[in-house]
């Protein structure tokens, strides 16, 4: 291929035909338990959630409830990825492999997000009451514990399902009325997740018995999370127990002009993509982490 202006420019229409074909293959699960924020500037600002939101009985004047106490900030970071190829293979007409390349690129640049999100929950850090985010906390008069000990079996959903159905807003008495509806595993824990919700029949020890848990919850196999922790959410809130905030959505950028320093000193065109954003958990009574011995 002779490189004049119009072979790059066609090259690079090819190459960004496939790297969109790669984004369009994304994992989009983490939209499951993840609440979608447009960003738009260096960080953002999550108030903590004061559990306040239940219905009154009207008497006297309104009681106004205020979004107000500690933030959790969440500084958006910066994403990157550059492919160098080299001007004598474009010359050489050897570019049949760019096309696969660069889907597999877009592939991994859209889960980009969805990788952030199974990072921030398995590494939330510290919430706004700079108490570890899964834990034992006091908000208002009621308590939050959203830590269940243990590895993913029957009894411990059964615990942990009982636990957020339990939690109460923040004057301590008024049931916040969560259903858990969403289990998150990983690839080692689905065939136990399996078998706990997706049967009709299990054994009791002595007979076989209809399973009260069938399709209690969707299974939702998180491809990014390794081990044996699980979590167990409820996303019908409105508010989902994480926040995935983009800044930036890279698009496909090239530099293959003949005044482009990587042409210049490299013989190569470059290709790159650049991204910013973050994940982080905002929500701890949204979500129960099964942490596994």
């Amino acid at each position: 291929m002779e490189l004049t202006r119009e072979n790059l420019n066609s090259l690079f229409y090819s190459i960004c035909a496939a790297y969109n074909r790669g984004i369009g293959k994304v994992w989009p699960g983490y939209e499951k338990f993840c609440m979608p924020v447009t960003s738009s500037t260096a960080m953002e600002k999550y108030p903590m959630m004061l559990l306040s939101g239940a219905m009154r009985e009207w008497f006297g004047e309104r009681v106004v409830n205020e979004i107000n106490g500690k933030l959790i900030t969440v500084r958006n970071r910066d994403f990157e990825h550059t492919e160098g190829v080299s001007r004598n293979d474009i010359e050489d007409d050897q570019i049949g492999f760019f096309a696969p390349l660069f889907e597999a690129i877009g592939i991994e640049a859209g889960n980009l997000w969805g990788r952030l999100a199974t990072e921030a929950l398995t590494s939330p850090g510290t919430w706004a009451d700079d108490a570890a985010f899964f834990g034992s906390r006091k908000i208002g008069k009621a308590t939050i514990n959203n830590l269940v000990s243990g590895a993913l079996n029957v009894s411990n959903y059964e615990t942990a399902r009982a636990r957020m159905m339990d939690f109460k807003a923040a004057d301590g008495k008024t049931p916040l009325g969560l259903v858990p509806d969403l289990i998150i595993v990983g690839n080692a824990l689905e065939a136990t997740a399996k078998r706990i919700f997706n049967v009709s029949l299990v054994s009791d020890g002595t007979t076989t018995v209809g399973n009260i848990h069938e399709n209690e919850v969707e299974i939702l196999i998180d491809p990014f999370l390794t081990g044996n922790d699980w979590f167990l959410a409820c996303t019908n809130q409105g508010v989902k127990p994480l926040a995935v905030q983009k800044r930036k959505v890279g698009a496909l950028v090239r530099w293959d002009k003949d005044s482009d320093d990587c042409v210049k000193n490299g013989n190569r065109n470059e290709y790159g993509i650049h991204s910013r954003g973050a994940a982080a958990c905002v929500a701890p009574h949204l979500i129960i982490k099964g942490a596994a011995a």
